[in-house]
Formats: structure tokens, sequence, C-alpha cells
């Protein structure tokens, strides 16, 4: 009988250290050839894709994926794909933007990675590591990150470029990406002496990242790049507007009143909404006198506004009584009949005034007491139904007319009312 030979654990161990040794050294052969393959000017986006490919497994490898030329190679072959791609357009060629964008992107992020790992530290004859004497920290010297900042800072401009095609292409998350890089690359570029972004334009690029990141449903990323647009100086009035609409779909309550106090402060009441909003959040606040002061401004602006009538009717209801802002109320409906808050104050204001006779006057009965309220309910009662059908969801207004039409012996009214519900 043969017997198989015998492996020791010390024999098993060595040809292990060996496989991987020959691993190590196979990966680092082949970001050599991929770098020296793509040398070659005559190389299409398709077969430089292939050397991209090729060169992956050296990314993750452990001999190699610590190496500074690993990730830069890697970043060389997506910036010469782009490069490729650009030209193949330029003779009429159809080149997909999201190919160009994911090339750009990409290699940002391969050269980012390898301008951390960059350093090779110096040391004197003995191997030991220099110290700098400012720094306390070991000397180092750079190798490839020269090169990467001046090939990034050469495609600054593509980078907001890309952002707007794939933005055209619906790409929101590669568009939001594109134009980030822009704008954190322009100050690199700016520092290296290479490239001068104008700060209008990066605000710009900041305002349509927050475009992308709302069409994505990112609402919060998008409210934050909106704040930075309009940090960097981007004052045009969707930049507010925008912002709101985002912070609205938050519930951001605080934010929303930030946004209308600085939109107020620079466009004032071109645009009623950022008063009306600082307007409500005094009321629910009770900070009436401001409210008060707030509202007359704007209504020696807009006196023709029926929502601001009406707010300023709830204000002074707070501060004098409801007869007070009867008049308010009014002049809201008269200047827009179908506002449905203005309608359902009026009606309010009849309904409470039966409610007042019925609660000063506890001995009243029957007809006697029927002869002083059923009139006010009368009153009350048209400017009740517009509400509601203007407003349906407003349950204070069905409630009221449900008792006016109780009290009024309105059956068949009731009866319409309940199969509403």
């Amino acid at each position: 009988m043969n017997h198989a030979p015998h492996i020791t654990v010390k024999a098993l161990c060595l040809a292990l250290c060996l496989a991987a040794a020959n691993i190590g050294a196979a990966q680092q052969r082949l970001v050599a050839e991929v770098k020296k393959n793509i040398g070659a000017l005559t190389l299409s986006a398709k077969n430089l894709q292939n050397e991209a490919n090729k060169l992956k497994p050296a990314l993750t490898n452990d001999e190699t994926k610590d190496n500074a030329e690993t990730w830069y190679v890697a970043g060389k072959i997506q910036y010469a794909i782009y490069d490729k791609l650009i030209s193949a357009r330029s003779t009429g060629q159809k080149v997909d933007p999201t190919a160009l964008g994911n090339a750009l992107i990409a290699g940002y992020d391969y050269f980012r990675h390898a301008l951390r790992i960059d350093t090779i530290i110096e040391r004197d004859k003995d191997g030991i590591a220099k110290i700098d004497r400012k720094t306390g920290k070991p000397k180092f010297k750079t190798k490839y990150s020269d090169d990467i900042i001046s090939r990034m800072a050469a495609h600054l401009n593509d980078y907001n470029q890309s952002g707007s095609q794939l933005y055209n292409v619906k790409n929101w998350d590669g568009a939001t990406r594109a134009w980030d890089i822009f704008c954190q690359l322009a100050p690199v570029a700016k520092k290296h002496k290479h490239t001068l972004v104008p700060d209008s334009m990066l605000a710009k690029a900041r305002y349509y990242q927050g475009i992308a990141s709302w069409q994505a449903g990112n609402n919060r990323l998008a409210a934050e790049r909106f704040q930075q647009a309009r940090t960097m100086g981007y004052h045009h009035k969707e930049a507010y507007d925008y912002a709101l609409i985002c912070l609205s779909s938050l519930k951001d309550e605080a934010g929303i009143v930030a946004i209308a106090k600085e939109a107020y402060n620079r466009f004032g009441t071109a645009d009623p909404q950022y008063i009306r909003i600082l307007i409500n959040n005094y009321i629910d606040n009770k900070n009436f006198n401001d409210a008060n002061i707030l509202l007359d401004k704007a209504l020696q602006q807009s006196d023709n506004d029926d929502e601001l009538h009406n707010l300023k009717g709830l204000v002074v209801e707070q501060q004098s009584g409801l007869d007070d802002a009867l008049p308010h109320f009014k002049r809201c409906i008269e200047l827009n009949p179908n506002n449905p808050q203005g309608l359902y104050n009026v009606g309010r204001y009849y309904y409470n005034q039966a409610a007042n006779v019925i609660e000063q006057n506890p001995n009243l009965r029957g007809r006697a007491l029927s002869k002083r309220v059923d009139p006010l309910y009368r009153q009350a009662m048209p400017h009740l139904e517009q509400s509601l059908q203007l407003d349906p969801t407003n349950d204070d207004v069905r409630n009221a007319l449900r008792n006016i039409y109780y009290k009024l012996g309105l059956g068949a009214k009731l009866d319409a009312l309940e199969k509403r519900n």
C-alpha cells in the first residue's frame, strides 16, 4: 500500500507564505503592466476600461492596496477614459453622459485616495526617519501628488459641465456628486495656482446641486446646499423659495422661519409669503405686539391683501376681542369672497354672538330665545357653509353648522352635512 508523503506544519506554513508572496508579487507586476499599457495613445475608451477592470484586484490586495501608485494608476485610467469619450463626442459620436460622469467621479475618488497615502518617509543613511524640527514629526516627500493635483485641476471645469449633463438626463445623484467635486476641487486648484473659479460660479453650482438633491428626494441635503449657495452670494429668490419647500416637507418650523426672515430682509413684501410666515410665527408664539407691528408695515405696502387683513383680525382679536376684529375679517372677504378662513371668522363672529346671548340670558326659553339667537345663526350660516365648501377639512366649521342646523330645525341640511362626513 502506498502512503501519501507526510507534510509538516512548518512546510505547510512555508508553502502558504510563498504562495502569498507570489500573489503579492503578481499584483505588483499587474500594476506595472497596466501602467505601461495605458501609456499607449492609441488605446480606445473600451480598451482603457478593460485595463481598469484588470487593475481592480490590486485595489484590494494586501500587497498593493496601500501603495499610492496603485490608486494613481487607477485614477489616470479613469481620466484617460473621460478624455477619450470627449474626443469621440467631438467627432460626432454619441456618448452617454453617465459614462462621462462616472469616469470623472471614479478618477477623482481614486486620486483622492492616492493623495492620502502618497507619503515617502525621508531617512538618513542608517535608515532612521528624519524629524522635522518645527512639527516634531517625520519628514516626508511625495511622488505622485503634484501630477495628481495638476490632472485634477485640468479637469476642474469638466466636473461643472458633467453636473449639468447628468442633471439633464435626470441622474440626480451623479449630478449632485459632480457639482460637489467641482466645489471641493476649486480651492485646491486655486491654492496650487492652476485654475481660478469665480465665487459666483461656485455659488451657482451649490444652488444647482441643491436642485438635484431636491429632485432626488433628499430634502435635508438640498436645504443645506441652498444655504451654502446663499452664503456664497447666490441671492436669487428661488434659492430661498426652494429651501422653504424642502424645509416644509421636513416640517422644520424653525428652519422655515429663519429662511423667511432672511428672505424678508432681502425682498421685503415683494412676495408676501415671507412676512406671512413671520407673522404666523409671532401669533403662534403669542407675540402679538411684534405681529401687529409687522402687519401694519405689510398693510402699508399691500392693503389689498386679503390674507393680511385676516391675520390682522386674528391679532386684534387676541388683543382686544372679536368685536374689534370683525372689520378686518369683513375686509378680508370683501377683497376675496372665497377666502375660507375669512369666511369662517366672519361666520364665527355671529355664531359666538348667539352663544353669548344664550350664556347671558339663562332664563330665556322657547320663542323668546329663538327670536334673539336665530337671526344671528342665519347670519353665520352662509359664511360657514361657503367656508366648508372651500375647505371641507375644517371640523370647527362643520361642528358649528351641525349645531346651527339643529337649532334652526333644518333637518335636510343636517342630514346632508352628516352624509358628507
